[in-house]
């Protein structure tokens, strides 16, 4: 079925506990604050990637590398909605973390696409697997709708000093994300990606993010516990969880927008917009993200 009033929406975003220390933010991982704070988890897999800490009936939070990851647990349905649940989930992750302290520091919830990290924190306990889960990164295997050779793959984490918060976007409840993933990840580009780039208070870390993570055709296909089958665009960061509740409405205005196009069979939006869209996301261009926005209201 491909009725748009099925359209169903949901999220995965990355956050990071933070400490200062001297001129730098620095990432610790849900393991080491497991390891030095004696945080409990509720539940985890066999492999120990992705320890539960908080869990209701709205959302989660885990590990998932060095973040902390919330998932939503049902589809939503509204912008109010979506915002009302990711504020609590940020005010519940504020709670667990403010007892903690970590060299004598209480760990921050920090919201930005892109941290530091410093290896000398993990290196020392990296024969611990849960702590090894914790500081590696490079993602389970997805896809790129526009890089055609695209292949995930691990990054050297002690040369590369920096980790990445992304704030997946999945939509479900129409077939037709299956049927044309491609189109319909490109079309998410045009209309969500530069949405989020036009609005994106952070323009230099979500250039940065784009050189790793952040790729404006990024995507996997989901089949959800519901029975649900969707997509999930991998692209935006973070910055959109803390957007204000009218922007939280242009959010799903322009993924409505998007899967409008897509029904639409909307080939000239492609052939017109795909290329600057590109430019703009990786470049964090907001001036030409908001002029694409501007031209296919």
């Amino acid at each position: 079925m491909n009725d748009i009033r099925n359209l169903k929406f949901g999220a995965d975003p990355e956050v990071f506990a933070s400490i200062d220390i001297g001129d730098k933010t620095l990432a610790v991982s849900p393991a080491l604050l497991e390891k030095f704070c004696g945080i409990k988890f509720l539940h985890q897999d066999e492999w120990e990637k992705h320890p539960v800490y908080i869990d209701n009936n709205e959302f989660s939070w885990m590990m998932d590398g060095c973040a902390f990851e919330v998932t939503l647990k049902h589809p939503i349905y509204s912008p109010k909605q979506m915002r009302y649940i990711m504020l609590n989930a940020l005010d519940s992750l504020h709670w667990f973390l403010s007892p903690l302290r970590i060299f004598d520091i209480e760990p921050k919830v920090y919201k930005k696409p892109v941290i530091e990290v410093n290896p000398e924190m993990y290196t020392d306990f990296l024969e611990e697997n849960k702590i090894y889960q914790g500081f590696i990164f490079g993602c389970d295997e997805d896809n790129d709708a526009i890089e055609s050779d695209y292949k995930c793959e691990t990054v050297d984490v002690f040369t590369h000093l920096y980790r990445y918060g992304g704030a997946h976007l999945h939509l479900s409840g129409l077939d037709t994300f299956q049927e044309f993933p491609e189109p319909a990840i490109k079309l998410l580009a045009i209309t969500v990606g530069n949405f989020c780039t036009a609005n994106s208070p952070y323009p230099d870390l979500e250039k940065q993010r784009a050189k790793n993570y952040g790729k404006p055709g990024r995507y996997r296909i989901q089949n959800y516990k519901n029975g649900d089958k969707g997509i999930e665009y991998r692209s935006p960061s973070n910055s959109w969880i803390s957007f204000s509740e009218s922007q939280y409405e242009e959010l799903f205005f322009w993924m409505r927008k998007g899967t409008e196009f897509l029904l639409e069979k909307r080939i000239d939006i492609l052939k017109g917009f795909l290329n600057p869209t590109i430019d703009a996301i990786v470049n964090a261009d907001s001036v030409q993200a908001g002029i694409i926005l501007e031209e296919i209201r």
